[in-house]
């Protein structure tokens, strides 16, 4: 930096707008805090929290398939015994 640069910039932080200056400064700074390490930290949790939500589902329909060919053969059990209950009759 050079030294009118800085000049300016130590002006305007002890200035009578110091205190905008600064805000500004911190507003600037976590920003780039925030782009450059929280939001891809985030990114990276949140991505996992996809690919184990997708896990889950898929574990999920495959139960559902089973208990429902299990339910298929309970309901077709059923008819039989009703039907040879209603022949007894």
């Amino acid at each position: 930096m050079d030294a009118a640069t800085l000049t300016l910039v130590l002006s305007a932080i002890s200035g009578p707008a110091s205190g905008v200056v600064v805000a500004m400064l911190c507003m600037v700074m976590f920003g780039y805090f925030l782009v450059k390490y929280l939001l891809p930290a985030q990114q990276k949790v949140m991505d996992g929290f996809i690919t184990e939500s997708r896990a889950n589902r898929k574990v999920f329909v495959d139960a559902v398939d089973v208990m429902s060919r299990r339910l298929e053969k309970v309901e077709d059990d059923v008819s039989e015994i009703k039907h040879s209950i209603i022949k007894e009759r």
